[in-house]
This record gives structure tokens, C-alpha cells and sequence, in this order.
């Protein structure tokens, strides 16, 4: 296996919501997961390279291995705020926020990394590293857009993901010290037309459980604080 590590700094909160939740929950996880990177990898691939290109990469983009580095805390805000939402019944003649959108609040939280953020890929085929370096050189988002980042310094090679959580262990790989966070990935069977959004197929994927040593270090009505467990 042929490891690339890149280090971003987040420069906005991020939000990422389990793929179980409903659109008017807003709870979110903890870090992007695997299905988030790779997508965003494939968008990065079409935009700057071609269609036809991120067609032909699609196949060992889903099949990558990633790990992640976290900071040593993590704070999620909790809040509610107002959105807007399509109406499904007409307004009453005469309402004040007549017309397609009504006016509601809805709950939202919101992660913020105080350090810079590490991310491992595994590839099987060495002649993918040089693309997939020019690639994570332009990766700018994760999870919701508005979710930016800047890559920090050129992606290097490494030797392994040691000291790196794997988000795509298989079961009985993880630690089970510290949070549960259930994240999606892509399935092996998940062509490059279950990816695309314009196409009618959905997508195939797949949950894994992962455990972030971590435990819960303070909340309140507004946050909530996160630590790295030490060994």
C-alpha cells in the first residue's frame, strides 16, 4: 500500500450530518467521513481534469484507504437558527411570509478544529499517486459547502498510516476506548453512475462504525467540548 498524507487547515466551521438524519435535525458528526473525501475528490477530479478522466479514476478513488489525525480538542456549537423551508400547503390570503418558502427555525451544530486537520490515502497502484497529489492540492471543502479548507503544505508520501485513525477499517480493526461515530463510505460494488448525481441509479453505500479517542470534556446550552483520551 502506497500512503500520501495532506494537512489542511479549516478556515470555517464545518457541518456534516449523519446520512440517517432528517433534513430539519442538524446534529452533526465529528469529522468528514470517507463517502465526504472521496466525493469530494471525484468533484475536484471532474472540475479541473474532465469528465471522462474522473470516470476512468472512479475505481480506485472509492476503493482508496483513508485515515484522519484529529485535534486534541474538537468544539461543537449547538444552536438554533431560521430557515426557510418549501411550503406544502398555499399561505392564507394576507399571511406576512406569503409565497413558496414559510419561515421556520431549525436545530444545527456546527465543529470547530482548533489545529490543522491530517488525512492519509492508501492507494494499491502506485502509478495513481502523482493524480491524486495534483488532485488534494485542490481540494477546498468538506461536508456542507461553506465548509472550507486550505491545503497547508504539498502532499508527501509516507510510509504507513501509523498514528492515524483508519476510517475505513473493516469490523475489529478499531479500538473500542472513546465516541462512536457511524460514517458512510462507498460500496465496493458502487459505479462511477451511482456517483453521479445527474443520474437516476442512488448511490451505494456503506456504514461503518468508527470509535475517535475522545471523550466529552464539558457542554452547555451553546457547546460542547471534546479531548483526545491520553494513553
Amino acid at each position: 500500500m502506497n500512503w500520501l498524507e495532506a494537512r489542511y487547515q479549516p478556515t470555517t466551521l464545518f457541518s456534516i450530518k449523519p446520512s440517517w438524519a432528517t433534513s430539519s435535525g442538524g446534529k452533526t458528526l465529528l469529522l468528514p467521513t470517507p463517502y465526504a473525501i472521496k466525493m469530494g475528490l471525484l468533484d475536484v477530479a471532474i472540475r479541473t481534469s474532465g469528465l471522462a478522466t474522473g470516470q476512468k479514476a472512479w475505481p480506485w478513488l472509492r476503493d482508496l484507504q483513508i485515515g484522519i489525525d484529529l485535534p486534541g480538542q474538537i468544539v461543537v456549537t449547538n444552536l438554533f437558527e431560521k430557515i426557510l423551508r418549501k411550503r406544502r400547503q398555499p399561505a392564507p390570503a394576507g399571511a406576512p411570509d406569503a409565497g413558496p418558502f414559510q419561515k421556520t427555525i431549525g436545530y444545527r451544530e456546527y465543529v470547530y478544529y482548533p489545529a490543522p486537520l491530517h488525512l492519509a490515502f492508501g492507494l494499491k497502484d502506485p502509478a495513481h499517486t502523482g493524480q491524486l497529489r495534483s488532485w488534494l492540492q485542490q481540494l477546498n471543502y468538506l461536508g456542507r459547502r461553506g465548509g472550507l479548507l486550505q491545503l497547508l503544505v504539498e502532499p508527501a508520501a509516507i510510509e504507513n498510516d501509523s498514528g492515524f485513525i483508519r476510517l475505513t477499517a473493516e469490523p475489529g480493526e478499531i479500538d473500542p476506548r472513546g465516541i462512536i461515530q457511524q460514517v458512510d463510505d462507498c460500496g465496493k460494488g458502487m459505479k462511477f453512475e451511482h456517483a453521479n448525481i445527474y443520474d437516476s441509479k442512488r448511490p451505494q453505500r456503506v456504514t461503518r462504525h468508527i470509535v475517535l479517542p475522545y471523550r466529552l470534556a464539558q457542554s452547555s446550552r451553546n457547546y460542547t467540548l471534546y479531548e483526545r483520551i491520553s494513553e
